[in-house]
């Protein structure tokens, strides 16, 4: 016999052992007994398996109720709350001149006979177009990349937020961008201007849901609304079941702030 077919045949031997030994190392592993299982590991196991959708439901709520929280804790408070969520955002004096002009149309209390105080909610939200403006220095033409990036970012956060507190059902009155009004698809949210006006629809309204801004006197007479773009879009969301809307009585005063805002007469 060559020396080439020993060398095969001893090869072959080789393979064969560790194929055997392989095998029986596997099968030793699959005969091992598995651990069992602590107390807890097997509670832990058997509530998931009868107690999943409850709990799931369970940290839904406590999302929520923690959102509602922390934005009554980042907003004046007020009997009735606005939001604007569009391409801006409020300085100080600004927000408190805004919000002057807004508190000069609230609704009255009807015990008391004075207005109500209303606060504001704000997210900054910009469409792509604006964040690039905003970071592109305009004599040179040159994007500050790292601030565009970060502020990017942080805008898709906004806009996340922004449709969270849309679920709360506390802010009916949306001042919003065109941008938002799509993006969070507020059509199907809001009340249809024809619900509200029936065939006398207000001639600033621009589509069926919403009154652009910037054609209301209320725009026009204020000089601190008009910070705002003047296409901003104002909604007026529908009730929720849960939140500040959920209240008929809160409701019906939140629909005669909006239309108080849309049908302003200027002096």
């Amino acid at each position: 016999m060559s020396n080439e077919n020993k060398d095969r045949q001893r090869q072959d031997k080789i393979e064969a052992r560790d194929i055997v030994v392989g095998a029986s190392r596997r099968r030793v592993r699959e005969e091992e007994p598995q651990k069992p299982k602590g107390k807890f590991a097997l509670w832990l196991e058997n509530y998931w398996y009868y107690y999943k959708f409850h709990t799931l439901v369970g940290l839904f709520i406590i999302f929520v109720v923690t959102v509602c929280c922390v934005q009554c804790a980042t907003k004046e408070t007020g009997d009735l709350t606005v939001t604007f969520a569009g391409s801006y955002t409020f300085q100080g004096e600004e927000r408190e001149a805004f919000m002057d002009a807004i508190n000069a149309v609230s609704p009255k209390d009807e015990k008391s006979g004075d207005r109500l105080t209303v606060s504001l909610s704000s997210y900054s939200i910009y469409n792509e177009e604006e964040l690039k403006k905003l970071y592109t220095n305009p004599e040179t033409g040159v994007r500050d990349d790292a601030g565009y990036n970060t502020a990017k970012g942080y805008n898709l956060e906004q806009l996340e937020a922004f449709g969270t507190f849309l679920k709360t059902g506390e802010s009916p009155v949306l001042f919003v961008s065109e941008f938002v009004f799509e993006q969070r698809k507020l059509s199907e949210l809001c009340v249809p201007l024809s619900e509200l006006y029936g065939e006398n629809i207000p001639a600033s309204a621009c589509s069926e849901y919403a009154i652009r801004l910037g054609d209301t006197e209320f725009y026009q007479y204020y000089a601190a609304v008009q910070v705002l773009p003047a296409d901003t879009l104002l909604v007026l969301a529908k009730p929720f079941y849960m939140g500040a809307t959920s209240n008929e009585e809160v409701y019906a005063r939140y629909e005669q702030l909006y239309d108080n805002i849309v049908n302003f007469k200027m002096p």
